[in-house]
Formats: C-alpha cells, structure tokens, sequence
C-alpha cells in the first residue's frame, strides 16, 4: 500500500519533537512493507527531500529560507502567526504550495492521510481532482473551537476520520456515522534512563515531579506555577522538573528555587528522563490524548493530571488522581499527598505501567489499525492494494 502522509508538522532532524508521533506511526506502517511518504512544510534548517527510516519525506517550500517560519515552533501554526503578523504575507503562498504538492504526490499513491482539520480541507479538495481516498485524524489541538462548520464539511467529503479518543469517535459516530474511527497512538519507551538528580542537582530525599510539554495556557503552564508557588513554603523537598519548549519567565517559573526548567531535550533524551522521577504532572485545559502521559505511565510514574476524556480514559483511579480544569488547589493537594506517601507512588506507578500493558497501545498496534481502515477504505472506493 502507497500512504501519502500529510502534515503541518513533522521532526526536522533527531532532536525535533514536531509531529514526532506522525514519524513513529509512519516508521511503524513502513515496517509492516507499506510504502510511506510524508509531506510537511518546509523550513530553513531542513532538506526539501530526504529518506530516513525508509520513509520519503518531501518538503513544500513557500519563500525564502530564513522567511519559512510558519509550519515549526513553540505553538505550531496559529501561535507563529500571532508572534510574526508579518507572515500572514506568505499564508497564500504556504497553503498554494502545501496544495500543490498534494495534487502532485497524491497521483502516485493508493491514499492520503492528513492529520489535523487545516491540512484535512486541502486533501478533500485534493480528492475532488484525483479521485484518491482521504482519512483525516483528529489530534485535539484542532478541536478546541466551535468548527462545526468546518467538520461537517470535511465529514462529508472524507472517506473516513480518526480520533485519538474513544469519546470524541463516539460523539462524532452519533454525528457523521460509521466513517468515524478510534486510533489511539502508540507509546515509545526508552532503554536506558538518564540519572537528573546528578544532571538537576536534586538531592535524593527530593520528590521529583515531572512536566513534559509547551510552556503555555492551553497547558495550564499557570496553574503549575500557581501550585509551584504555594508549595515552595508548605513542602520545599518537592521539586519540578520541567522540560520543553517556552519561556518560563512569561509564568513566573525563573523566580520559583523550587523549579528546574531544563528546555527542550531530544525525543530520545527525553524518554530517558521518565523512570528517574517521582510523579508526573499534566494540568492542561484541553488535551486529546497525550503521548507524554502514556509515556509517563509505561514509565512506572504515578499520574496527576486534568480529567479531561482523553486523560481519564486511561488513567483510573489506581493509576493516578485527576483534578478538574483550573483547579490549583486541587493540584496541591494531589501532589503533596502523593509526595508525602512513597508507598502510594510506587503502587499507583506499578499501575500505570501494567495499564498501559493492558491496552496493548504500541505503535505496531496503531499502525496496524491504521493500515486495515485504509485497506477498508480503498475497498470500498474499488481499488485494490496489497
């Protein structure tokens, strides 16, 4: 099977997290022998082709190299646009050329997966010209708005749409029909762990509690330094090890001695941080289905986190304690207890770990789910793929 892999975001180079989960799910199909391309926009430190992991990846150019900032960076799309209003300029240019190369790609293969609503609408147009079968996934950061419009435009023009949740596929079932499927991603572990009390300076009768992802609102980056605050007086042993993209004097996080923000590590380093903390901590107001929180979990790390219906699916009451959004007070409670209580850590990070073991979420299993519904789809289109 031919599998044309359409996304706004995917890892530049090894140390790159952007769309790194669309690189997994891509490396893992192409192992089961289907015949993958990838393509992202392009950007000034990146090859506008190459292969790695026997995946063609093609890069869609738009301006000048160092004016190519839209596609990469802390918040994706829509925050670049806010910071550089000057590149609203080339947006015509981003999406002809994204639209472009679709048409061009598309003509050699079987399917077109596009991941995310923006890049969905181009390749149900691009349907319209080639005829080729389209499967949109829906990661979560494109449904934080009303687009009800816009889905059910899409809905009806795509062969079939893929949640990342069991919630949103049922509401969207209910919907849109029988087009509708759940693909949860799968979940990377590392080998070898990294030793961040000696890297951090931590002492050993420290609770590490552990933050992985952008520094922002939508990730309730304010109420962890909220909860940083208030614990600083009340338990100074508790220390928070952030690691990502941001900048945290916009919080307040460079003023907390209890804080350690690391910046952002390679995908690799950073699987390696997991199995030398105490806690892992996810206060987001919206999320889909987090891979840093599946991680965290086949990690052995007990989970705080906000109970949101792409968290709570996963995390259950023996593998961890969910707070309600905007909830700071709650925060504090639930870190304090769990660092006050060793014996909690440890048993409820024994069941994370065997609930992830559970739901069987590998990326050979996600990708083998991905691989029947596009055979699904282009079988009922009357085409025939091996």
């Amino acid at each position: 099977m031919r599998i044309l892999i359409a996304s706004t975001g995917y890892p530049r180079n090894e140390h790159d997290f952007s769309g790194i989960f669309i690189k997994r799910l891509a490396e893992a199909m192409t192992i089961l022998d289907a015949k993958v391309t990838v393509l992202a926009p392009g950007d000034r430190d990146a090859k506008a082709r190459e292969k790695r992991s026997g995946i063609d990846i093609i890069r869609f150019f738009y301006g000048p190299r160092p004016l190519m900032k839209i596609g990469y960076g802390n918040g994706g799309i829509p925050e670049n646009l806010r910071r550089w209003p000057c590149l609203y300029v080339l947006l015509p240019l981003f999406l002809f050329s994204f639209f472009i190369h679709l048409i061009i790609l598309a003509r050699s293969c079987d399917i077109i997966h596009a991941n995310w609503l923006h890049t969905g609408l181009l390749a149900v147009l691009v349907k319209k010209l080639t005829g080729k079968p389209v499967i949109i996934t829906l990661r979560g950061s494109d449904l934080r708005k009303n687009i009800s419009k816009t889905y059910s435009f899409i809905a009806e023009k795509a062969d079939a749409i893929t949640t990342v949740n069991r919630q949103w596929a049922s509401e969207f079932e209910k919907m849109f029909g029988k087009k509708i499927y759940y693909t949860p991603n799968g979940v990377e572990k590392s080998n070898s762990s990294l030793d961040v009390r000696s890297k951090y300076k931590i002492g050993a009768d420290e609770t590490i509690v552990l933050y992985i992802g952008v520094l922002q609102e939508r990730k309730g980056t304010d109420i962890l330094a909220n909860a940083a605050r208030e614990i600083l007086t009340s338990n100074p042993n508790i220390r928070f090890l952030l690691i990502g993209r941001g900048d945290p004097s916009k919080f307040g996080l460079n003023l907390l001695s209890n804080v350690i923000f690391a910046g952002e590590l390679s995908p690799e380093e950073t699987l390696k941080v997991y199995s030398n903390c105490d806690i892992f901590v996810l206060p987001s107001r919206f999320e889909g289905r987090p891979n840093v929180l599946l991680e965290a979990m086949a990690s052995g790390l007990p989970i705080v986190a906000t109970n949101l219906s792409g968290i709570k699916e996963v995390v259950n009451i023996q593998s961890g304690i969910l707070i309600e959004k905007d909830d700071s007070s709650a925060l504090i409670r639930a870190l304090i207890k769990l660092a006050d209580n060793p014996k909690m850590r440890k048993l409820m990070g024994n069941h994370a770990k065997a609930r992830i073991e559970k739901l069987s979420m590998d990326w050979k299993s996600s990708a083998k789910e991905y691989l029947r519904i596009f055979k699904k789809v282009c079988s009922c289109a009357g085409l025939q793929v091996t």
